[in-house]
């Protein structure tokens, strides 16, 4: 081997050899005092003229914190319809704020008003839509495409979407089951939705999806389930606002970030001065006994 290039090479050994050394003392620990951030109240309520009024209160945090979250006891809820004030919503336990017999009403515009010591005040606005425009349910046996031998259920029915306006949907399914705790829970079932649309994301055991193939036409929706004998099976069709879906949806999205692929983005928020959500939704219930 000819000496010149042995002692190039040996001087890029020693390069290879130093450099992790040369990169190390080259480096300087800063640490950076990030500013503390005032608290604010999370507010969380989705309401339906089905149930009374709740809503959970909580204080927000340093997101590097790993206290449990306080819960807010001693606030002050306020409910307005337009700007009218109805009522003050009652402090149950641990954060949670009810009303004792009022409910929602439909595609009226409420505003709720939120206080507590020591946290800037905030407030919401929203509106629970229409019933979902729902006929014409069927039910049908069918075979599984990937199994002919599980039994499935398929389920069509006419859903006549609001013209010249966005709206949006959830749909989940649920049978009444003691099977594994022995006590009364909703045993959810898993949908598969067919042509002429599909979900757009789920969120635990809800579908959602938009009008946006279907705007302002009655169209025929099917979804199947394997099938439950001697069940009942509940399916609930809910309109919902259009900050319950961007909040569902966002969350969702944000949940992926445990994928270090995904770029995090920030949950929809309609809390003036606060933070949570206050939305409002409608459900059809189908009770289908098999």
């Amino acid at each position: 081997m000819d000496s010149s290039f042995r002692k190039m090479l040996t001087r890029k050994i020693l390069f290879l050899l130093y450099l992790p050394l040369l990169l190390w003392s080259c480096t300087d620990i800063v640490e950076l005092e990030l500013p503390e951030q005032e608290p604010q109240l999370v507010v969380n309520s989705m309401f339906t003229p089905d149930s009374a009024w709740s809503v959970d209160i909580s204080a927000s945090q340093n997101a590097l914190s790993n206290a449990p979250y306080e819960q807010v006891q001693n606030a002050t809820v306020e409910v307005y319809q337009g700007s009218k004030y109805l009522f003050n919503l009652a402090h149950t336990r641990n954060g949670k704020y009810k009303s004792e017999e009022a409910l929602p009403k439909a595609l009226e515009h409420y505003t709720l008003k939120v206080s507590a010591p020591g946290f800037p005040a905030c407030e919401a606005s929203n509106f629970a839509p229409a019933l979902p425009a729902t006929r014409a349910l069927k039910v049908a046996r069918a075979s599984s495409s990937i199994d002919p031998n599980i039994p499935e259920a398929e389920v069509s029915f006419v859903l006549d979407d609001a013209p010249n306006t966005q709206n949006y949907y959830a749909i989940s399914a649920y049978f009444p089951d003691t099977a594994y705790t022995g006590e009364a829970y909703k045993n959810y079932v898993g949908l598969d939705f067919q042509a002429p649309i599909e979900q757009e994301f789920t969120m635990g055991n809800s579908y959602f999806f938009s009008d946006k193939l279907i705007d302002g036409k009655a169209t025929t929706l099917k979804q199947r389930y394997t099938l439950i004998e001697g069940k009942t099976v509940y399916l609930n069709i809910a309109q919902i606002s259009p900050d319950y879906y961007h909040y569902a949806r966002t969350l969702v999205k944000q949940s992926y970030n445990d994928n270090f692929m995904t770029t995090p983005g920030p949950v929809h928020n309609n809390i003036r001065n606060g933070l949570g959500i206050f939305a409002g939704y409608n459900t059809v219930t189908y009770h289908i006994k098999h």
